[in-house]
């Protein structure tokens, strides 16, 4: 069931609606409480302009991402912890990814909730990200939409630096709204979409190379 949710973070109004979570600008709302991350998060003043694809496929290869799975083509997926559409993409994925029909990378970000960018850096700090990822979707809570992974306040410099960046780049997509998928396809061009769309996955595996 579609709804709409509204959020306010960082100076942005956040609709959920429709299958995926985006942020609009807004200049009338009120402050959220400074956190660990405060000084380097990235704020906008207008809606980010999309950087050409290719530009965003460069950038990427040098963002902290991880893999799920170990076999079957690659999809990349910008996933906010207590993003619940981001929980549902994980769920339709992952019998692909254990039946090696798909091969998840995964570029965690922070916006979402207060408690986003530091869940995020929890997982990236893990020993085994992918598996602390599991422990967050598999303790997911679909009522309050929070991810069940305890968030990491007093993560390294460097790994809230990576959420950061991580986050930025989502936005250089043209729109801070998760789940974003980025997979190369079998015409040889790079697709790059924001939310399952209305065939979802199956489309996805149809064209992805």
């Amino acid at each position: 069931m579609n709804k709409a949710c509204f959020f306010n973070i960082s100076g942005w109004i956040s609709i959920v609606s429709l299958g995926l979570t985006f942020f609009l600008s807004s200049s009338a709302i009120a402050a959220t409480p400074q956190s660990a991350f405060d000084h380097i998060e990235h704020s906008f003043d207008l809606p980010p302009k999309a950087l050409p694809i290719q530009i965003i496929v460069q950038k990427l290869r040098h963002e902290d991402t991880f893999l799920v799975g170990n076999r079957g083509p690659e999809l990349t997926a910008f996933m906010d912890p207590n993003c619940i559409w981001c929980h549902r993409f994980y769920e339709k994925a992952m019998p692909l990814v254990r039946a090696g029909k798909l091969h998840l990378r995964v570029a965690l970000v922070g916006f979402l909730k207060p408690t986003s960018a530091a869940k995020a850096a929890a997982i990236l700090a893990a020993k085994n990200p992918a598996q602390a990822l599991a422990f967050d979707e598999s303790h997911f809570n679909v009522i309050t939409e929070e991810g069940g992974i305890r968030p990491d306040y007093q993560a390294p410099l460097a790994i809230r630096r990576a959420v950061s960046d991580n986050t930025q780049l989502l936005a250089e997509t043209g729109e801070e709204a998760t789940p974003t998928l980025l997979y190369y396809t079998k015409a040889k061009r790079w697709h790059l979409q924001h939310g399952l769309g209305l065939l979802g996955l199956h489309n996805i595996l149809a064209t992805i190379a």
